[in-house]
């Protein structure tokens, strides 16, 4: 079982028995209240600007009101606020876009048989910055509006002025905390050996996942310091439990990740080297989800994932495994 602790939500337990390691977790009310990184998402999903698309001249008036519509589309994906417009200056912070559709009839050279030449202005009509470009497409295309012109439109168009904005508004991107620096300490309560296995595979295991692991405390922003217990229960069962705890560098506590189980006596002495790969992976979730992501798109992506971590079965003895999930 995975359990998961952080600064305002938690997983609540369930005890799982048998002799296989299962690590799993289960999502209750509490972990949809905030967690401590929800005003960092916010922050990298709130659009850092509006702009007003004017449909472009020089072109029909379907096909420029198309080629607004996907610059729009594309530039929300950057993050930036826009919406197709009329381009007339008014009060408020905002930028307009204007364009000019040319055809290219007389330069064979030149491959690109239509060129947009956009002008980004302020709100006032002060020219901010200028940018050209080529489309390829043939003429069909581009008289029918085909959706992967377009969309070839948008995307070349939206990348370039969504720097020139954020350079206009100083806006500044939030760093991932996950790629902040991550220090992976000595995992502790067990001997030397099997200490040394599992805390380089929890180390692979978070670098997989695109944390930044670091060995060098100068680099690193969090530390995670893990601990495992094993201790003798009744009926010839033990209790195991680790628990991974992630931490500021001066030792202030974000958040944890519980792994636990109660296992038969003796079930897990000499199969550290086997079993840490598997328990790291199920750990690198758990931490994930402490900082309140997991890997996937980009943080503060409406699709980025922030469900229950997958269950995790370890080895276990033939025979005796639980029969698998319904």
């Amino acid at each position: 079982m995975m359990r998961l602790v952080s600064l305002a939500g938690a997983f609540r337990a369930l005890v799982v028995v048998g002799s296989v390691l299962a690590l799993s977790s289960c999502i209750d009310a509490a972990a949809k209240r905030t967690t401590h990184w929800d005003e960092y998402y916010a922050r990298t999903n709130t659009p850092r600007a509006h702009v007003q698309v004017v449909p472009p001249e020089g072109t029909t008036l379907p096909m420029a009101e198309l080629i607004a519509e996907y610059v729009v589309s594309h530039l929300q994906r950057e993050k930036i606020s826009a919406a197709v417009g009329d381009g007339k200056a008014s009060d408020g912070q905002y930028f307009i876009l204007t364009g000019l559709a040319e055809e290219n009839l007389t330069d064979p050279h030149i491959r690109y048989h239509h060129v947009l030449r956009w002008v980004l202005t302020n709100a006032n009509g002060q020219v901010i910055s200028t940018y050209s470009h080529g489309v390829e497409g043939t003429d069909q295309e581009w008289q029918f509006g085909d959706p992967r012109l377009l969309s070839a439109i948008g995307f070349g168009t939206a990348g370039p002025i969504a720097k020139m904005i954020l350079a206009e508004t100083k806006a500044t991107v939030p760093i991932d905390p996950l790629r902040r620096g991550l220090l992976v300490e000595q995992v502790s309560g067990l001997n030397d050996e099997n200490s040394a296995h599992l805390t380089r595979a929890v180390a692979d295991a978070l670098r997989t996942s695109d944390v930044f692991v670091t060995g060098d405390p100068r680099q690193a922003s969090f530390r995670l310091a893990g601990h495992v217990d094993v201790a003798r229960a009744d009926d010839g069962f033990d209790d195991i439990s680790i628990v991974w705890r992630v931490l500021t560098m001066d030792g202030r506590e974000l958040g944890n990740a519980v792994q636990e189980n109660r296992l038969p006596w003796g079930a897990v002495e000499g199969r550290w080297t086997e079993l840490a790969p598997s328990v790291a992976k199920a750990a690198a979730v758990g931490v994930e989800h402490v900082f309140g992501t997991r890997a996937g798109p980009p943080p503060g992506a409406p699709e980025r994932a922030r469900g229950e971590p997958p269950r995790i079965v370890l080895p276990g003895e033939p025979g005796r495994a639980p029969p698998p999930p319904q």
